[in-house]
């Protein structure tokens, strides 16, 4: 290929630009094409986190509300409540701990993942998918702490956020730039 303004043998096959004189390889309408091209990749990657960042709360959000009605529902039974007594009350503590812990994070990831499809601050972006992970960890360490039964429902939720928000993460950094 051959520069059109200078005649100078142009090795790349894909310069946009000669680089002897610096003219344009291209017309003007093909690099706006190819600029129109590069911006709505960038803005379907932004897309796809702030959508796995929501979805990411949500399963977030389940949690929450399995700790929370775990909570509640054992210690609203007076049968369990009169055989085992304030003792009860206190290994119930980790559902609450995990459940108001996935209902913030939620949230406030829901607030990262509307940032995101804004592209506006970064940096309250990023909430939409490190609280998630931060929820999930929480949550498995006062699973495992408490020894509660039924681990195998919530540790699919947590693989599963845990996921969803690493994705999230990934496509974030990836397409920073967009970000006001």
């Amino acid at each position: 290929m051959s520069c059109p303004n200078c005649g100078e043998e142009i090795l790349d096959e894909d310069a946009i630009f000669c680089p002897k004189c610096g003219e344009p390889l291209a017309s003007e309408g093909e690099m706006e094409q190819n600029a129109f091209d590069v911006q709505t990749k960038r803005t379907d990657l932004v897309l796809a986190a702030a959508i796995l960042s929501i979805i990411s709360a949500t399963f977030v959000a389940s949690l929450g509300y399995i700790g929370i009605y775990q909570y509640n529902t054992l210690l609203n039974d007076t049968s369990l409540l009169a055989y085992y007594g304030s003792a009860l009350a206190s290994e119930l503590l980790g559902f609450l701990i995990f459940g108001v812990i996935g209902i913030v994070a939620s949230v406030l990831a829901l607030v990262g993942g509307v940032f995101m499809l804004k592209r506006n601050r970064l940096i309250l972006s990023t909430l939409g998918f490190i609280l998630p992970l931060v929820s999930v960890f929480a949550t498995y360490i006062t699973i495992q702490q408490y020894n509660y039964g039924f681990t195998d429902i919530l540790v699919f939720i947590e693989i599963t956020a845990f996921v969803l928000s690493l994705m999230s993460g990934i496509l974030v950094f990836t397409s920073k730039a967009e970000f006001t």
